[in-house]
C-alpha cells in the first residue's frame, strides 16, 4: 500500500515541478512604473506584446531600421511594428514554424529582406506583400545587408566547391509605383504611365501574369536545358526522342488513333534518368516509348503543360567565392562591399563588375589583431575595434590594393573591444564584456571620459544623455558629453533602475528611442521626458549606401557619376575642449569635415 502512496506522491511532485519550471521559462518583465521613469526622467512611449508560441519560442532579433522596428522570433515570425505608435503593421512566418538561428533583416527604401535556412524572402516595407521567395542554395552565416538596388548575402559553400563563403548579390525588382494624377489629368493611370513612361497596371500585369516572367539561370546547365522549352516536342530541337507530337496522350498504351499501337516504343521502367529497358519480368508493368537517348523533348513538354503562375525572382547580379569565413554582417558605401574575415583581413569589393565580367577586388589587406566586433558605419567612415584595445576610423572611399587602407585616426581606449562601437553626431563609445564604455571624440578618437568596468553595453542616447546597460540587467543614465571627474577622465551614472528582467539587450541605431525587450514579447519604447524628444531625433549619423545618379552624365568612375560625386564627410566639428586641464585641447588649424567639399 505504501508502494502506491509513494508512486502518487511521487507523481504530485513531478507535476508541481514541470508546473513551476513551464511558468518559469520566460522572464516575469512587466512595464516599467511610471515613479522610477521619473526618477530617471523618461516616460513609456509604448508597449507591445509579441506572441511567442511554446516554450521553445522566443526574442531573437530585434532591429531598429529608420522608423520602424523588426521583430523576429526563434520559430520564423516576422513582425513589422511602427517605432512612432507600436501599431503592429504587418506579420510574416518565415518557414514551417521550426526553431532556427534568426539572422538580421536588411532594408531599403522599398523592402526588408530575411533569410531563413535556405531561402530569402523580400516584403515591402510598410505593407508587408512578399515580392518574392528564392532557393540561396546554402545556409546564410551572417546578417543581410541592401541598397536601393540589391541585396547582398554571405553564404556557406555549396558542398562539394572549394572555399569558404561565398557572396551573393541579387538585384532587387523596381517597385510598382502609382503616382497622383497632375493638375487637369483625371486618370492617374494615364498620369503615372507619363511620369514612369508604363502605365502601372500593365507593369503589374506583366510581372505577376502566369508564363510571363522571365527566368533566371544561374548556371550554364540551366542555360542549355532552357533551349529546349520553346521548341515544338518531338525533335524541334535536335533531339533524337523519338515523335510523340501525334499522340493523343502520353500515358500508356501509346497509340495513334486510339485502335492502332504507337510505332517504335520500347519498355523503360520510368520516366527519370537513367532509362533503361526494362527486363522480362518486368515488361508489363510499364510501356513508355524509347527514350535511351537524349530525353530534352520530354522535359520541355512536362514544363510547357505546366500552367502555374511564376513568382517575381531576382536577378542575380554577381557571386564572390572567398577562401576564409566572414565573420560579420557586410558594410557597405555608395561603390563599395566592406567585410572582415576570420584570418584578421579586411577586404572591399567593388558593386559593378569589372570590363571582363569579374568581380574587382579593390582593397584587400591582413591587420596584425583580430577585430572581435562588427565594423560600424556613418556616412562613409567605417569604426573598426580591435581586441588588443585599439579602435580606428578609416575612410570606406579610399584605399587600395596596394597601399591598403588608411585610418582617420587612432585610438586605444583598451579593454576587449567585442562589442561595436556606437557613433553620435558628435561622440563615439567604445564597449567590452566587463571593460566598461570609453566615450571618445568622434572627430579626433581623443578619450573624453571612462565607466566603471560593469558597465559594458550601449543601448542607446540622445543630445545630452547616454543609455548603458551593465553585467546584472541594470539601465543606467549618463551624461553624453562630460565626465564626472575630469580629473581621472571618470563618469558615474546619473541615475539608475533595475530593469533586469529585460534580458533581451536592443541597440537602437535610428533615434533617440530606447527599447527595453523580454523574452517574453514584451517590448517598451521610451523616451526622454523633455519636449524637445517628443518627435524622434536622429542621433546615429546613417551610413551612406546608394549611388547618386548625375542625369545626362555618365555614371562611370572618374566621369562625375557613381565614385565622383560631391563627397560629404561625415565626422562632426571639433567642439571647444571643456575648461578642465584633463580635456584635449583643440588644434585651431583643424579643418571641420562636416562641411561638404567645394567643387
Amino acid at each position: 500500500m505504501w508502494h502506491r502512496l509513494a508512486a502518487v506522491v511521487g507523481l504530485a511532485l513531478a507535476a508541481g515541478s514541470a508546473s513551476a519550471q513551464q511558468n518559469n521559462v520566460y522572464s516575469k518583465a512587466i512595464p516599467p512604473e511610471k515613479a522610477v521613469l521619473d526618477r530617471l526622467n523618461l516616460r513609456t512611449e509604448w508597449s507591445v506584446v509579441v506572441p511567442v508560441e511554446g516554450n521553445r519560442d522566443t526574442l531573437s532579433q530585434v532591429q531598429t531600421i529608420g522608423d520602424q522596428v523588426f521583430v523576429q522570433t526563434r520559430t520564423g515570425t516576422l513582425a513589422a511594428i511602427d517605432a512612432l505608435t507600436g501599431r503592429v503593421q504587418w506579420t510574416a512566418q518565415l518557414g514551417n514554424g521550426t526553431s532556427w538561428t534568426a539572422y538580421p533583416v536588411a532594408a531599403n527604401a522599398n523592402f526588408v529582406f530575411a533569410a531563413h535556412v535556405t531561402k530569402l524572402y523580400a516584403f515591402y516595407r510598410y505593407t508587408g506583400v512578399t515580392e518574392f521567395v528564392t532557393e540561396l542554395g546554402t545556409t546564410p552565416t551572417t546578417g543581410l545587408v541592401a541598397d536601393n538596388e540589391a541585396v547582398y548575402c554571405v553564404l556557406g559553400t555549396r558542398s562539394g566547391s572549394v572555399g569558404s563563403h561565398r557572396i551573393v548579390v541579387f538585384q532587387t525588382p523596381a517597385p510598382i509605383v502609382v503616382t497622383a494624377p497632375a493638375r487637369g489629368e483625371t486618370d492617374p493611370l494615364k498620369q503615372g504611365a507619363a511620369k514612369t513612361g508604363a502605365n502601372p497596371v500593365d507593369d503589374l500585369v506583366a510581372r505577376y501574369a502566369p508564363g510571363t516572367n522571365p527566368a533566371q539561370y544561374d548556371t550554364f546547365d540551366q542555360r542549355v536545358a532552357s533551349r529546349t522549352v520553346g521548341a515544338p516536342v518531338g525533335g524541334g530541337a535536335g533531339t533524337k526522342t523519338p515523335s510523340l507530337s501525334t499522340l493523343p496522350s502520353v500515358s500508356p498504351p501509346y497509340s495513334l488513333d486510339n485502335r492502332a499501337p504507337a510505332p517504335s516504343l520500347n519498355v523503360v521502367p520510368s520516366l527519370r534518368q537513367p532509362y533503361r529497358i526494362q527486363n522480362d519480368s518486368g515488361r508489363y508493368i510499364q510501356q513508355s516509348a524509347s527514350l535511351s537517348t537524349i530525353p530534352p523533348s520530354v522535359g520541355a513538354a512536362m514544363r510547357l503543360s505546366d500552367l502555374r503562375p511564376k513568382g517575381v525572382e531576382p536577378k542575380l547580379r554577381w557571386e564572390y567565392g572567398l577562401s576564409a569565413r566572414v565573420l560579420y554582417p557586410l558594410t557597405l558605401t555608395p561603390t563599395r562591399v566592406w567585410g572582415v574575415t576570420d584570418d584578421n583581413g579586411i577586404f572591399a569589393l567593388s558593386k559593378q563588375r569589372g570590363r571582363d565580367e569579374r568581380v574587382v577586388a579593390e582593397v584587400s589587406e591582413r591587420l596584425m589583431s583580430a577585430m572581435p566586433a562588427a565594423p560600424v558605419a556613418s556616412g562613409t567612415t567605417h569604426y573598426i575595434p580591435f581586441a588588443n584595445g585599439t579602435l580606428i576610423a578609416i575612410d570606406a572611399t579610399g584605399g587600395n590594393l596596394s597601399g591598403g587602407v588608411s585610418p582617420r585616426w587612432r585610438s586605444d581606449p583598451g579593454g576587449l573591444n567585442n562589442h561595436s562601437p556606437f557613433v553620435t553626431k558628435t561622440h563615439l563609445y567604445a564597449a567590452g564584456d566587463n571593460t566598461g564604455v570609453v566615450c571618445l571624440n568622434r572627430a579626433t578618437g581623443d578619450i573624453v571620459w571612462r565607466s566603471d568596468n560593469s558597465a559594458d553595453r550601449v543601448i542607446g542616447a540622445n543630445e545630452e544623455l547616454v543609455y548603458i546597460r551593465d553585467r546584472q540587467g541594470r539601465f543606467l543614465v549618463y551624461d553624453a558629453k562630460r565626465p564626472t571627474d575630469p580629473a581621472r577622465q571618470k563618469s558615474a551614472p546619473l541615475g539608475s533602475a533595475n530593469f533586469s528582467d529585460f534580458n533581451i539587450n536592443v541597440v537602437n541605431t535610428a533615434s533617440d528611442r530606447v527599447y527595453l525587450a523580454a523574452d517574453n514579447g514584451l517590448i517598451v519604447c521610451l523616451r526622454d521626458a523633455a519636449a524637445k524628444y517628443a518627435k524622434p531625433v536622429t542621433i546615429w549619423p546613417p551610413p551612406e549606401v546608394n549611388r547618386i545618379n548625375v542625369i545626362g552624365v555618365d555614371t562611370q568612375p572618374g566621369k562625375g557619376g557613381m565614385g565622383n560625386e560631391p563627397k560629404k564627410d561625415t565626422e562632426p566639428k571639433k567642439e571647444p575642449a571643456p575648461k578642465s586641464d584633463s580635456e584635449p585641447k583643440k588644434d585651431p588649424g583643424a579643418k571641420s569635415d562636416s562641411e561638404p567639399k567645394k567643387q
